[in-house]
């Protein structure tokens, strides 16, 4: 899958997944206590289910992107790409979120999108045949 079909398919993922959302997910949830240890001050911070679950999404295919990019780079292999699957996987856990499960889902819609858009040879000759005994048909009855 090259870099074009990569992206197209990330937003068709994520607008799956936003379409399975009902109202009732996209309330907001509160997260408390983010404590700024500079500042010594904590915050509540609100987002909604629907959020998390497009926060989680993007870490998955921000680390695939860099999977491409930087595979040679030992800084963002021993770290970054680590901290970055953590920080998914906890908020996956966090909120029953199964990203690879998603993934998939929305893979066989695709497929059975794609398939059904392809009439085929064999319907297309069907069709040629049934205009052709209908034009015949026609034909016959008017004379």
């Amino acid at each position: 899958m090259d870099r074009k079909e990569h992206m197209w398919f990330f937003f068709q993922f994520l607008q799956e997944v936003e379409k399975g959302m009902s109202k009732e997910e996209e309330k907001q949830v509160m997260i408390e206590k983010a404590i700024n240890l500079k500042l010594m001050c904590d915050y509540a911070v609100s987002c909604s289910y629907g959020d998390i679950v497009l926060i989680i999404c993007m870490l998955h295919d921000y680390v695939k992107m860099l999977d491409e990019l930087r595979a040679d780079d030992i800084q963002y292999q021993a770290y970054y790409r680590k901290k970055f699957m953590k920080m998914a996987d906890r908020l996956a856990a966090q909120i029953c979120y199964d990203y690879d499960e998603a993934v998939e889902k929305c893979r066989k819609k695709q497929q059975k999108k794609e398939s059904n858009s392809d009439v085929g040879e064999d319907g297309l000759s069907q069709l040629i045949r049934r205009d052709f005994k209908a034009s015949k048909k026609n034909e016959g009855g008017e004379e």
